[in-house]
């Protein structure tokens, strides 16, 4: 089954007044009326809600994932817009791996609104929705914003229009899209998913996995059916995991520039989900073919930056190596079933990488465990059980000890649909 998210209308919505200033900071009062793309009717009616289940869960995210993907898109649509949104990070907030790394202001306002619109559809997880990203943002007069969606959309697009150093037309553009209630024709397979309670549940978002690419713009290189770099390997991606485990157990991810649409000049989108929770495991990806034990047409999707003698080995067992960017999207290839693998030896992903992608996997029957782990075990026993794998999967509540990255996947990962390519992947490593 595809996984396009379709029928989405819009329609401005309402709000209360309140935008707050402090010296030369700007904050922003979030107000009741966007709430994910739902209607203020639906927020009053959940406003003294504490719990709720996953089948609810992911109809939000998905709702949400889809009008994030909105935002991207009509990002992109705007030069003028583009080019003022761009902004670099700051030295701490750079990924090791990129000498230029970046941050808009379309990934600030899909995060916080994520943020603000769990807290009002879902109270119980108000605390715990985690981000890549910081809220502020600088604008060329010096005035440092703390991003969130304004009360109402006249309100936004001024506060907007503050960023944008006065460009009002690109700011009313933005607005529009934040205040809009998209009314989504739910996926029914959703409904398949038993009443689960998620209460201990936490959630990580990547506004914009794959910024560099975002920014840059290309229509996309391919190698066979996977893309290696370019638009098309921009995703949304929003985890959802056991704080008490650590385990993901529900993921979204949406591509907002999976096809392009030469016709009309205009690029579609495509989400995914899943939900593995004990013995559930329900998904929308669609089906595919377990590998057949030819390693000669093994394929390994890996970073540009991995290791040279790494490459060299798989490459000298007869694995088909394959480059490509953004980690949401190399995992995302793994779960679609377009190749056996994806191997990241070093620490240079994060936990919102890999959540949303991990429980789609989770949700296959596949996972995402620790690289460094997963070797060590092998070098030592020479055989890896399902029990042992279950242990060696990334976890997701806990930061990492100092002095390393707060939230890094220190030891790397390696994601897989099928358990079975993992022995063949570290037989090849041990020579």
């Amino acid at each position: 089954m595809g996984g396009v998210v379709g029928l989405w209308e819009g329609a401005v919505g309402n709000g209360y007044p309140g935008t707050h200033r402090h010296h030369r900071h700007i904050y922003v009062k979030v107000g009741a009326s966007f709430v994910c793309g739902r209607s203020s009717s639906y927020l009053h009616s959940r406003e003294k809600r504490v719990s709720g289940n996953m089948a609810e869960l992911i109809k939000t995210l998905l709702s949400f994932s889809e009008q994030a993907g909105e935002i991207a898109r009509a990002v992109r649509q705007e030069p003028q817009l583009f080019s003022l949104l761009v902004e670099e990070k700051g030295e701490e907030e750079k990924n090791q791996r990129f000498t230029h790394d970046f941050k808009t202001l379309a990934d600030v306002l899909i995060q916080e609104a994520l943020r603000y619109c769990v807290a009002q559809a879902f109270p119980v997880l108000s605390e715990h929705v985690r981000g890549e990203e910081s809220a502020e943002f600088t604008n060329t007069l010096g005035e440092t914003i703390t991003v969130m969606v304004c009360p109402t959309q006249q309100e936004t697009a001024q506060l907007l229009a503050k960023v944008l150093n006065d460009n009002k037309e690109a700011a009313e553009i933005l607005a529009t899209l934040v205040h809009s209630d998209f009314k989504w024709q739910p996926d029914l397979e959703i409904d398949k998913i038993p009443s689960l309670p998620i209460d201990n549940l936490g959630i990580w978002i990547d506004p914009i996995d794959s910024t560099g690419e975002y920014v840059k713009g290309d229509m996309g290189v391919t190698l066979g059916n996977i893309t290696q770099r370019g638009l098309p390997c921009v995703t949304v991606l929003i985890g959802v995991y056991d704080r008490t485990s650590g385990l993901p157990v529900g993921g979204v991810i949406n591509q907002p520039f999976a096809e392009y649409n030469h016709e009309k000049k205009s690029w579609q989108g495509k989400a995914y989900w899943g939900v593995s929770w004990n013995s559930t495991r329900i998904h929308n990806l669609p089906s595919a073919p377990r590998l057949s034990g030819n390693e000669s047409e093994m394929a390994v999707v890996v970073s540009s930056s991995e290791d040279k003698k790494l490459l060299g080995q798989l490459t000298a067992s007869g694995f088909k190596v394959i480059f490509a960017t953004g980690a949401g999207y190399k995992i995302l290839a793994v779960a679609l079933g377009l190749c056996a693998a994806c191997l990241s030896s070093k620490g240079s992903t994060f936990r919102w990488d890999t959540a949303a992608p991990h429980a789609l996997l989770e949700a296959e029957g596949g996972g995402l465990v620790d690289y460094k782990k997963l070797y060590h075990l092998y070098s030592e026993q020479k055989d890896v059980g399902a029990d042992a794998l279950r242990e060696l999967q990334i976890r997701y509540y806990e930061p990492n000890p100092p002095p390393g990255q707060k939230w890094n996947n220190a030891g790397g990962f390696v994601a897989y649909q099928d358990s079975s390519i993992l022995p063949r992947i570290l037989a090849c490593l041990a020579q």
